[in-house]
């Protein structure tokens, strides 16, 4: 799929991006001089906006060898990759594979039933899921076959309560954390711990050491750190002395990460990053063009299959007032930047200076 051994440099964008969101990022890597031997790919930031990412090939297969060996593959074992290679998951199944000699087989569109025929049918041992994947494999009692041997989970946290449901179906799960920065895995479970009952912990790979500072901001070193972001004033660097310092909060105690959220106005839905204050200002402006104008403020609420999922609150009685408010603003946004519905209510919860109250909101809209 990509010539890892090649000087040539791939971009990979996700095809259903918005044709003006597409120019848009391909005119910032434009801007770019070459870099021989990178891949570029995009990530959101807490501006909302996609930023691409320049991976240079070597930081990809520094990051696919420390997985290789935390997962002890060789060429012995079948690769099934469900995840888009747009995204630093999938394609770093696809370095892994390089090195190892490992068979690659894929599966195009998430669909339960043909994920667990093609489990079987090509005898798998290695996969990659999103935390929602996971969850339609509960819900759906589905149990893996018998070559299976290790699921690396990433792009969100997993719900303690689901992996404890998968591993009772006999799902070899190992949550990871991540990001496209340092070419996918950053820390994952062992494969000891899945002789074990516990909620497992995270260890850093062989690739990376981390740290956090005073107010719990985790940073990472690693070899498989990404080479800059593409912007309007050309390459950005951001890491001092070789860190690379993450919007996640954690704490690190000796080869041992605890992820703890995210330290800026983002979450995570179905494995998407989705950046609140961009969408934000984008309900704003959709409020002011309704007519007549309407309040109405967005919030993230728990979400038992994708993590988090965003919700509208409008102030109306008027219930078509609210479905027409919800169509506005999820018109030509992405999937997961979506709100799943639209609540009625007397008024917004705010505080004195006019701030949306979101804890008070969320309790109103969970109850």
């Amino acid at each position: 799929m990509i010539p890892w051994d090649a000087s040539s440099t791939e971009i990979l964008l996700n095809p259903r991006l918005p044709t003006d969101e597409a120019a848009r990022v391909r005119s910032l890597m434009d801007g770019i001089p070459r870099l021989p031997a990178h891949v570029w790919l995009t990530t959101s930031g807490s501006t909302g906006r996609l930023k691409p990412v320049a991976l240079s090939k070597r930081a990809l297969l520094v990051s696919a060898a420390a997985v290789n060996r935390h997962l002890n593959s060789d060429a012995r074992d079948v690769w099934l990759n469900v995840l888009p290679t747009f995204h630093v998951g999938g394609l770093g199944i696809h370095a892994r594979a390089h090195l190892s000699g490992a068979p690659v087989v894929t599966l195009d569109t998430w669909d339960v039933s043909a994920f667990g025929l093609r489990l079987s049918a090509n005898r798998v041992t290695l996969t990659a899921l999103v935390p929602a994947q996971v969850f339609d494999l509960v819900q759906e009692r589905r149990r893996p076959p018998a070559t299976l041997r290790a699921v690396v989970v990433g792009g969100g946290p997993l719900d303690a309560a689901v992996y404890r449901d998968a591993r009772r179906l006999n799902w070899p799960l190992l949550p990871s954390y991540g990001a496209t920065e340092c070419c996918s895995q950053i820390a994952t479970a062992d494969l000891p711990s899945l002789d074990r009952d516990a909620f497992p912990a995270l260890s850093l790979l062989s690739h990376a050491a981390a740290r956090s500072d005073a107010h719990g901001r985790l940073s990472i070193r690693s070899d498989a750190l990404f080479t800059g972001y593409a912007t309007e004033a050309g390459l950005d660097d951001p890491k001092q002395d070789s860190w690379w310092r993450t919007d996640d909060r954690g704490t690190v105690d000796g080869r041992t990460l605890t992820v703890h959220g995210r330290a800026d106005d983002t979450v995570k839905v179905g494995g998407e990053l989705v950046a609140l204050p961009a969408l934000e200002d984008r309900l704003t402006r959709v409020c002011r063009e309704t007519d007549p104008p309407v309040d109405a403020a967005l919030v993230a609420l728990p979400d038992e299959r994708l993590g988090s999922a965003l919700h509208l609150a409008v102030a109306t009685t008027d219930p078509t007032v609210a479905d027409r408010l919800l169509r506005a603003f999820n018109a030509g946004i992405l999937p997961f930047e979506r709100a799943r519905s639209a609540q009625c209510m007397a008024a917004i919860p705010r505080t004195p200076l006019g701030k949306v109250a979101r804890a008070e909101l969320a309790r109103r809209l969970d109850a």
